[in-house]
C-alpha cells in the first residue's frame, strides 16, 4: 500500500537527485530509503528512477508519480490547515437555535451581525424550534448553541445561562377598552381578573406560562385561560384577532403594531421574561467559544436596561 511516507520519499529523491541527500532530508539512513523505493517500485510494477553516475533520474512513470505526489501532499496540507482554522474559529460551521420569541430580542440580530462581520468564513445556520426541539437538537449535535425563553431541566453536559431578563407587557386587541383607558403608571395584574387570557404553554412547566399563572395567583386571582397558543407569536395572532389578552416580553411589541396595543405593567408587578443561552460543554471549537463569549456580553449591554 502506498502511504504518505512513500510520496515524501519520491519528492525528496526527485528534488535531491541523490539517495544520500534525500535520506538526510527525510531523517533516515540511506539503506532504509533504498529498500522503501525498491518496495514501492515492486508494488507498482514500474521503475520510478534510473540510477546514473550523476545521480537519480526520473523515468516517465516516475514523473507521473511525482506530479501525483505533489498534488496529494498539497491537498493534505490544505486539509490540515483547514482543520486548524476550524479549531481556531476562523472557518467551519456554527448552528444557532432560537425560539421564535427569543429572536425578537434586539441583542440577538446584533450578535449575529457582529459575529458574521468578525468571522466571515464561519457559516451560520439558524434553526427555529421550541425548547424541547432545540434541546433534542443539542443532544444530537445538529445545533451548537440555542437561545430559549424557558429554563430546561438538568441534563448532563448541557449548560444553561441566563443572559438577560426583560419586562413583560400586556397585549390587548386595538378595540379593547384597556387600549384607551390604561393608566399612565401602568396596569396592575389584579385589574385583569375578568379578562380572557391567551397564553403560550411550553412543554416544560417552568416557563413563561407558569410565570404568568403564578403572578396572577399572587395578585389574588386565577387567570381565565381561553386559548393556548403553541408559540408566543401564535398567541399574539389570537390577540390580534380579538380573542383575548396576553402577557408577552417587551421586545415583541413590534408584532401586530396596527392590531395590538401594548400596555406596560405597573412597576410593582415586576413580571419579567428571561432569555437563556443553552449549549453542550463538548465540541468547543474556536467559533463556538467566541460566539458564547460574545453572547455573555449581552448581560453587560442589556442587563441594566432590563432591570429598569
Amino acid at each position: 500500500m502506498i502511504e504518505l511516507r512513500h510520496l515524501h520519499a519520491v519528492i525528496a529523491i526527485a528534488e535531491e537527485r541523490n539517495l544520500t541527500r534525500a535520506a538526510e532530508r527525510l531523517g533516515i539512513q540511506q539503506p532504509p530509503l533504498t529498500r522503501l523505493l525498491k518496495g514501492m517500485e515492486q508494488e507498482l510494477g514500474v521503475q520510478l528512477f534510473e540510477r546514473h553516475a550523476r545521480g537519480m533520474r526520473l523515468t516517465s512513470a516516475g514523473r507521473s508519480m511525482l506530479k501525483g505526489a505533489y498534488d496529494v501532499i498539497e491537498r493534505m496540507d490544505e486539509t490540515v490547515e483547514d482543520v486548524r482554522r476550524i479549531v481556531r474559529g476562523e472557518a467551519g460551521e456554527l448552528s444557532i437555535g432560537f425560539t421564535n420569541s427569543a429572536l425578537c430580542h434586539p441583542s440577538l440580530p446584533d450578535l449575529l451581525g457582529q459575529f458574521r462581520e468578525t468571522w466571515p468564513d464561519v457559516g451560520l445556520t439558524l434553526t427555529e424550534g421550541n425548547s424541547s426541539q432545540l434541546l433534542g437538537a443539542l443532544r444530537e449535535d445538529t445545533v451548537d448553541v440555542a437561545f430559549v425563553r424557558t429554563s430546561i431541566p438538568y441534563v448532563s453536559d448541557v449548560v444553561v445561562e441566563l443572559i438577560v431578563e426583560e419586562p413583560m407587557v400586556l397585549a390587548v386587541p386595538k378595540s379593547h377598552r384597556l387600549a384607551k383607558e390604561a393608566p399612565a403608571a401602568g396596569l396592575k395584574l389584579a385589574e385583569l381578573e375578568d379578562e380572557d387570557f391567551i397564553l403560550y404553554q411550553s412543554q416544560y412547566n417552568n416557563g413563561l406560562y407558569k410565570t404568568i399563572v403564578d403572578a396572577c395567583l399572587g395578585a389574588g386571582f386565577t387567570p381565565r385561560i381561553r386559548q393556548k397558543g403553541p408559540q408566543l407569536l401564535a398567541a399574539l395572532n389570537l390577540v390580534a384577532g380579538g380573542l383575548g389578552i396576553s402577557l408577552v416580553p417587551q421586545s415583541m411589541q413590534q408584532h401586530h403594531a396596527g392590531q395590538v396595543v401594548y400596555i406596560p405593567l405597573s412597576s410593582r408587578t415586576a413580571l419579567t421574561a428571561p432569555l437563556y443561552l443553552v449549549f453542550r460543554s463538548v465540541r468547543m471549537t474556536g467559533a463556538k467559544l467566541y460566539f458564547i463569549h460574545q453572547a455573555r456580553r449581552i448581560r453587560q449591554a442589556y442587563g441594566a436596561v432590563a432591570a429598569e
